[in-house]
Parts: structure tokens; C-alpha cells; sequence
């Protein structure tokens, strides 16, 4: 199933955000084969300012990243759609530069990695 976790700085607008989630949740169901909109799932974590370093040293802005887990079935072209779809999503809701948003797609998953309810998850069955 996928799953994104969201890394923004603290004191985020809230409406801003919710606004951000239900358009990632139907773009990731309008865009990925084999999705439906109940698969998705979005975890926002907000990140104090003065505990963010970059080079070792406090970084002047935190940008927003993105960590997308997502299993086999999906092209990689419906992938980079997608990626391309949430800098966007995330650019306009949160006024910052589409080019700063960084997505981080992890979707190399070699054997069983994931199971539910105990049995080794099958991604080769489609949904309806």
C-alpha cells in the first residue's frame, strides 16, 4: 500500500495542510495502476526549526520532504508523475519553490519485506 511520510516545518497552516493530504490521496489513487484512494496513506511529521541541521550546522529553512513507500505493480512513468504531482501540490498549498520540494521514492522491495496478518503480502493480485 502506499505511504508517505511528510516532513514540514512546525506550525504549519492546518488547512493548508488538509488541503494537501486530500489532493495527495487522490492523486496517488487517480495516478498509480492498482490504487484505491482507501490504500493511501499520509503521515505528516512537523520538525522544530532550531533542530534541523544541514552540513552539521542549523539550516536556515526546513523544506518540505517527502519519503513515498510504495510496493511492485506501478510503472516507473506513473511514479515520476506522481512525485511530480505532490512538489506541485505541496508548492502551491505552502507557498514555497516547486524545486526545493524533495521526494524520496523508495520501491525496491526484493522478496517478502511486507506482510500482513502474518502472510507475506502478494502484489500481483489487482484491486477492483
Amino acid at each position: 500500500m502506499p505511504f508517505y511520510r511528510v516532513y514540514m516545518p512546525q506550525g504549519l497552516d492546518d488547512k493548508a495542510m488538509e488541503k494537501s493530504l486530500r489532493e495527495i490521496n487522490a492523486a496517488t489513487a487517480d495516478i498509480l495502476e492498482n490504487t484505491l484512494p482507501t490504500m493511501v496513506h499520509v503521515g505528516v511529521y512537523e520538525s522544530d526549526p532550531e533542530k534541523v541541521y544541514q552540513g552539521g550546522k542549523p539550516a536556515e529553512a526546513i523544506l518540505p520532504t517527502v519519503v513515498f513507500n510504495c510496493g511492485p505493480g506501478r510503472s516507473l512513468e506513473a511514479k515520476n508523475t506522481l512525485m511530480d504531482k505532490v512538489s506541485d501540490i505541496l508548492s502551491e498549498n505552502f507557498g514555497c519553490r516547486k524545486q526545493d520540494v524533495r521526494c524520496h521514492l523508495l520501491d525496491n522491495w526484493a522478496g517478502h519485506h511486507l506482510m500482513i496478518d502474518g502472510k507475506p503480502k502478494d502484489f500481483s493480485k489487482k484491486v477492483k
